[in-house]
């Protein structure tokens, strides 16, 4: 093996070697790099981001539908409780229902019947118990 000497004039390189004009053109290298706008970062769910709007449009009007369904099933059973608590209840008469009743509600139950004389006559020659009508 060869002796070396640190002193001596010939050393061995280290390898590296610094390009000419480096380090008088570093400075606009660095800023020309920093100036470079850095590239849009996406997002993971981006892609999905439809699949997973559309997904939770379906849950939100298959429970408004389904919550809307039983909502007007209850208030269509409550409305026949009622119409049968008062048409079975024998104290309660025409006159109390009245009297409980708005002046909206009245205007909603109104109904218009064209009366004619032909109108009747027609229905009571129809009529089946026509003897009973004339008798009461």
């Amino acid at each position: 093996m060869n002796d070396f000497r640190i002193n001596s004039k010939h050393k061995i390189d280290s390898g590296f070697k610094i390009p000419e004009d480096y380090f008088e053109n570093f400075s606009e290298k660095v800023l020309l790099k920093i100036n470079n706008p850095e590239p849009k970062v996406l997002s993971i769910f981006y892609k999905r981001k439809t699949w997973i709007s559309s997904v939770a449009a379906v849950l939100v009007i298959s429970l408004s539908v389904t919550l809307y369904t039983k909502i007007a099933v209850k208030s269509s059973e409550e409305k026949l409780t009622l119409e049968n608590y008062i048409t079975n209840q024998s104290e309660i008469s025409q006159y109390d229902l009245v009297t409980l009743l708005d002046a909206k509600d009245i205007e909603k139950i109104k109904i218009d019947l064209k009366l004619d004389d032909k109108n009747i006559e027609e229905v009571l020659t129809n009529s089946s118990e026509i003897e009973n009508y004339l008798t009461d």
